[in-house]
Parts: C-alpha cells; sequence; structure tokens
C-alpha cells in the first residue's frame, strides 16, 4: 500500500506544461470578470442582492453584513473588486493573490441572495479554488513574463479539473433522469426548454425541428452520463496499466479517439446552448475546464495544426 501510494504520489506531483491550466484560469477568470461586470452594469446587481431595506429583493446581508450589510456602497465595491481581480487573474497579475480574491469575493457575492445564483457560480467557484492552489500563473502570464515566474506546472491540479469536469457532466445527467430526457421516453426535454421565453433567446420553434431537438436530447443525455469515462480515459492515456482488460480499453478508446470526439461534441453542444439559450455564463464556466481535459499535447497538436493553416492562407495570396 506504501508503494502504491508513493507510486500515484509522484505521477501527481509530476511537471507538465503550464498551458492548459494557464487556458483555464484565463477563461475561467475571465468570465467572472465579465459576468459581474455586466451584472452590475445593467443593474440587475442592485435589483437582485441588495437587501430589502435599500430596494432589493434580498432578505440576507450574506457576508456583508459584519461591514453594516448589503447597502449600495458595500455591493458596489464587493463587485468591483470581484470584476477587477478576475481581470487581475485572466492577465495572470499577482496571479494567486488575484485569484484568491477572485474567489472569496465571488463566494460573498452569492451568499447575498440565495435565489439569485446559478450553478454555474459554484462551477466558477470551485474551479477557481484549484487554480488559486495551482501553477497556472507559469504560462500566459504577466508574471512569467515581468517576474520570470514560468515554467511547468505539476498535473495534479489539471487531472483534479478534469474529474471536476466529469462529475458535472454526470451530476447533470442524473438529474436528468426523466422520461423526457433517457432513451425510451419521449424525449422532448429540449423542445419545451426551447418554446420557453425564460430560456430560449428565439421561443416558437416550428414544428418540423421536434424530431431534430428529440435526437439533440438524447444525445445530450448520453453525452452528459459518460462524464466519468472522459475522466478515466484521460488517466488511462497517461499511465501504462498493469491489468489486461484496461490496457485493451485504454487501446479501443484510443483507436476511435473517444476523448477528441466527446470534447468536440461537448464544444458544440456549449456553443448551441450558448446560442439558442439564456443560461448565463454557464457554457464559458463549463468550457474553463475544456484545457485541461484537452492537455499540453493535444493543445500543442491544434497550436502547430492552426500555425500551419495560417501559414497557408499567406502562401495561397502570394501565388
Amino acid at each position: 500500500m506504501t508503494t502504491r501510494w508513493q507510486r500515484w504520489t509522484a505521477w501527481l506531483t509530476a511537471e507538465e506544461d503550464a498551458l492548459p491550466l494557464a487556458l483555464c484560469r484565463v477563461i475561467c477568470a475571465g468570465t467572472v470578470a465579465l459576468h459581474v461586470g455586466r451584472f452590475v452594469l445593467t443593474g440587475a446587481a442592485d435589483a437582485a442582492l441588495l437587501h430589502a431595506d435599500y430596494g432589493g429583493l434580498s432578505y440576507t446581508h450574506g457576508w456583508l453584513e459584519p461591514v453594516g450589510g448589503a447597502t449600495i456602497a458595500s455591493l458596489r465595491i464587493l463587485c468591483a473588486v470581484c470584476a477587477i481581480a478576475g481581470a487581475s487573474a485572466a492577465l495572470g497579475l499577482f496571479t494567486r493573490p488575484s485569484l484568491a480574491v477572485t474567489w472569496l469575493s465571488l463566494r460573498a457575492i452569492t451568499s447575498l441572495n440565495p435565489s439569485a445564483h446559478g450553478s454555474y457560480d459554484s462551477l466558477l467557484i470551485d474551479t477557481l479554488f484549484v487554480l488559486m492552489l495551482s501553477d497556472c500563473g507559469k504560462a500566459l502570464s504577466l508574471d512569467a513574463r515581468l517576474r520570470g515566474e514560468g515554467g511547468p506546472a505539476m498535473r495534479w491540479a489539471r487531472f483534479l479539473l478534469v474529474f471536476q469536469l466529469g462529475l458535472l457532466y454526470i451530476g447533470s445527467g442524473i438529474t436528468k433522469l426523466s422520461a423526457s430526457w433517457v432513451p425510451g421516453g419521449s424525449a422532448d426535454a429540449l423542445w419545451y426548454i426551447l418554446q420557453q421565453p425564460t430560456w430560449a433567446r428565439f421561443p416558437g420553434l416550428p414544428l418540423w425541428s421536434f424530431p431534430v431537438t428529440q435526437v439533440a436530447t438524447t444525445l445530450t443525455w448520453f453525452y452528459e452520463v459518460g462524464g466519468p469515462l472522459l475522466f478515466f480515459a484521460i488517466v488511462l492515456e497517461q499511465i501504462e496499466p498493469r491489468r489486461r482488460w484496461l490496457r485493451r480499453l485504454k487501446e479501443r478508446l484510443e483507436r476511435v479517439h473517444f476523448v477528441s470526439i466527446y470534447l468536440a461534441f461537448g464544444a458544440a453542444m456549449h456553443v448551441g446552448i450558448e446560442l439558442t439559450m439564456e443560461v448565463g455564463p454557464f457554457s464559458l464556466a463549463a468550457l474553463a475546464l475544456y484545457p485541461a481535459a484537452l492537455g499540453p499535447r493535444r493543445i500543442e497538436a491544434i497550436t502547430r495544426w492552426l500555425g500551419s493553416r495560417g501559414a497557408q492562407v499567406p502562401a495561397s495570396r502570394s501565388q
């Protein structure tokens, strides 16, 4: 048992390219800054988070109670601190302290009205906590450029974020255990969601699109319940299994390019959600975890492919 624990500890603390974690940081912290900034500028923050004594809809002061409560001044200061810290974390300026302030201030904001935040807030908070403890500031950051703090990162944080992604999807799939979602049922969940003005950007789909939404509903459910398999497949890519059945599973998953197809479908799904539904920053919060799932090898391959495509364009123009 001691030897096995030491082996796993050594594997988790091994160093790799910090770029995936850095991309997670940029997307996650940038999403927080944009989300909170928009929340304030549209006036929604005042309506949803101010205490009823000050004209809002909240009946709790949350974490602001020790400093005078959820007043206009304290709310504006809290949101400004969160947005500025999020922008600083995305830029990689004083990365770890900026992430810590973003995490704490976002938690304080969500404490002001339990009915005024969504699951994406919890996802962002969980992601920020892992990033705060990681080496995500060692790439794509002003700290790395100006203070020479670049370098590799330990891989434990990346795999913890991949695990979070798997939990996100399997949790969502479990909550959809109804006849409207699971295979064999009516598969009409997305159809009705896209008819509701609360959720749909363009309510009132034509009748001919009903079978399309049925297919999308079923594929989405299968995709989400496959979340744990994504984590398992990514771990298998990084190890050499001793058991024969694990080696066979690894070979089959790699042969069908399971991880790449899964992530491509997920990215398309979230783009579709963003184009057709009003779900706040949920899609960006989920996509913030995708660089961790892609890992250094796939990101390098994508960067190389984009670079080759970019080189082909000037060449074709010169001809």
